[in-house]
């Protein structure tokens, strides 16, 4: 990711609350998650699979934090059960941040498409709210939003970078 997009999902998630942040290694985040690191207004942790970071984060919550994931999209499947599980206890407020590889437009890669055309009706089956940002500016609006989401619905709620966000 370019500076700016950096710089947008920094602000974007100060200006969101957030201040726990799980992520897994990825070549998306690759740039962000040092600024993530280094940044003291952040809690990180950097965890092994989806399925981890988001109970990770559900510990954090119950600590009192305001946490997001950082993950590849593909990684909502692994995370899948974990999310799901959380409704049982009534949902955890958790904000994901997700790459949207395979997304229209998209230009890296063929194997990136067949999780790309599923993320979108995984979210909906476990009726995760979510939205797809396709352009830079709207990066740090659409984590405040999604952030909001959050907190007004006591669950989860996703945003997507979509293939414009690079």
């Amino acid at each position: 990711m370019n500076v700016d997009v950096v710089s947008a999902t920094i602000a974007g998630l100060k200006e969101a609350g957030i201040d726990f942040v799980a992520s897994l290694p990825s070549s998306v985040f690759m740039t962000v998650i040092p600024a993530v690191q280094s940044d003291p207004a952040f809690t990180h942790v950097e965890v092994t699979n989806e399925g981890d970071g988001v109970s990770i984060c559900v510990g954090a919550r119950l600590g009192g934090k305001r946490p997001a994931l950082l993950a590849e999209n593909s990684g909502l499947i692994l995370g899948a059960y974990a999310l799901k599980s959380m409704e049982n206890f009534g949902g955890i407020p958790i904000l994901l941040v997700l790459d949207h590889r395979g997304d229209f437009g998209e230009g890296d890669g063929y194997w990136y498409f067949s999780t790309g055309r599923i993320v979108s009706p995984l979210l909906e089956a476990l009726q995760i709210p979510f939205t797809i940002v396709d352009e830079t500016a709207g990066v740090a609006d659409a984590i405040v939003r999604g952030a909001r989401t959050v907190e007004a619905s006591r669950r989860p709620a996703a945003v997507l970078l979509g293939a414009g966000v690079k």
